[in-house]
Protein backbone atom coordinates (compact mmCIF):
# COMPACT_ATOMS: atom_id res chain seq x y z
CA UNK A 1 0.00 0.00 0.00
CA UNK A 2 1.23 3.47 -0.76
CA UNK A 3 0.84 6.29 1.72
CA UNK A 4 -1.68 7.95 -0.59
CA UNK A 5 -4.19 5.20 0.24
CA UNK A 6 -4.30 6.34 3.87
CA UNK A 7 -5.77 9.39 5.55
CA UNK A 8 -5.05 10.47 9.12
CA UNK A 9 -7.64 12.14 11.29
CA UNK A 10 -5.98 14.42 13.81
CA UNK A 11 -7.68 15.36 17.09
CA UNK A 12 -6.92 19.05 17.37
CA UNK A 13 -6.36 22.01 15.13
CA UNK A 14 -2.82 21.37 13.87
CA UNK A 15 -1.50 18.76 11.47
CA UNK A 16 2.12 17.81 12.14
CA UNK A 17 4.40 18.85 9.29
CA UNK A 18 5.89 15.35 9.17
CA UNK A 19 2.62 13.55 8.39
CA UNK A 20 3.37 10.98 5.68
CA UNK A 21 -0.16 10.90 4.29
CA UNK A 22 -3.10 13.20 3.63
CA UNK A 23 -4.54 14.44 6.92
CA UNK A 24 -7.50 16.30 8.33
CA UNK A 25 -7.56 18.01 11.70
CA UNK A 26 -10.76 17.99 13.73
CA UNK A 27 -11.12 20.27 16.73
CA UNK A 28 -12.72 18.20 19.52
CA UNK A 29 -12.36 15.24 17.18
CA UNK A 30 -12.85 12.68 19.97
CA UNK A 31 -16.48 13.81 20.22
CA UNK A 32 -17.04 14.10 16.47
CA UNK A 33 -15.41 11.00 15.02
CA UNK A 34 -15.79 7.50 16.48
CA UNK A 35 -12.32 6.38 15.42
CA UNK A 36 -10.68 9.34 17.20
CA UNK A 37 -12.81 8.74 20.29
CA UNK A 38 -11.83 5.05 20.34
CA UNK A 39 -8.14 5.92 19.88
CA UNK A 40 -8.40 8.40 22.74
CA UNK A 41 -9.81 5.72 25.05
CA UNK A 42 -7.10 3.23 24.05
CA UNK A 43 -4.41 5.86 24.65
CA UNK A 44 -5.76 6.66 28.12
CA UNK A 45 -6.03 3.02 29.14
CA UNK A 46 -2.49 2.38 27.88
CA UNK A 47 -1.17 5.43 29.73
CA UNK A 48 -2.88 4.35 32.96
CA UNK A 49 -1.33 0.86 32.68
CA UNK A 50 2.11 2.37 32.04
CA UNK A 51 1.75 4.66 35.05
CA UNK A 52 0.99 1.64 37.27
CA UNK A 53 4.17 -0.03 35.97
CA UNK A 54 6.20 3.14 36.45
CA UNK A 55 4.80 3.49 39.98
CA UNK A 56 6.62 0.29 40.91
CA UNK A 57 9.88 1.69 39.50
CA UNK A 58 9.43 5.24 40.84
CA UNK A 59 7.17 4.90 43.93
CA UNK A 60 8.12 8.32 45.32
CA UNK A 61 5.96 10.00 42.65
CA UNK A 62 2.79 7.95 43.39
CA UNK A 63 2.09 7.65 39.65
CA UNK A 64 -0.60 4.99 40.08
CA UNK A 65 -2.73 7.56 41.89
CA UNK A 66 -2.54 10.61 39.62
CA UNK A 67 -1.30 8.93 36.40
CA UNK A 68 1.44 11.51 35.89
CA UNK A 69 -0.87 14.49 35.59
CA UNK A 70 0.48 17.71 37.07
CA UNK A 71 -1.45 17.57 40.33
CA UNK A 72 -0.22 19.47 43.37
CA UNK A 73 0.99 16.18 44.90
CA UNK A 74 2.87 15.23 41.73
CA UNK A 75 4.57 18.61 41.43
CA UNK A 76 5.49 18.48 45.12
CA UNK A 77 7.19 15.11 44.51
CA UNK A 78 9.06 16.51 41.49
CA UNK A 79 10.30 19.44 43.56
CA UNK A 80 11.37 17.08 46.36
CA UNK A 81 12.88 14.22 44.32
CA UNK A 82 13.64 15.88 40.99
CA UNK A 83 12.48 14.63 37.59
CA UNK A 84 12.67 10.91 36.86
CA UNK A 85 13.88 9.60 33.49
CA UNK A 86 10.25 9.24 32.37
CA UNK A 87 9.36 12.90 32.99
CA UNK A 88 9.12 14.85 29.75
CA UNK A 89 11.45 17.82 30.02
CA UNK A 90 9.55 19.64 27.27
CA UNK A 91 6.23 19.61 29.13
CA UNK A 92 5.26 22.61 31.26
CA UNK A 93 6.10 23.27 34.03
CA UNK A 94 9.25 21.11 33.75
CA UNK A 95 10.39 22.95 30.64
CA UNK A 96 10.59 26.12 32.75
CA UNK A 97 12.76 24.48 35.41
CA UNK A 98 16.50 24.09 35.28
CA UNK A 99 17.17 20.37 35.76
CA UNK A 100 20.62 18.76 35.98
CA UNK A 101 21.60 15.46 34.32
CA UNK A 102 20.47 13.51 37.42
CA UNK A 103 16.99 15.04 37.29
CA UNK A 104 17.50 17.36 40.25
CA UNK A 105 16.06 20.86 40.06
CA UNK A 106 18.82 23.45 40.04
CA UNK A 107 18.14 26.90 41.41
Amino acid sequence: NSSSSYQALIDGNKIPLSMPCPSESLTKGDGREYSIGAASILAKVTRDRLMHEYDVKYPEYNLSRHKGYGTAAHMSAVREFGASPIHRRTFAPLKHMEIDEDGKIVG
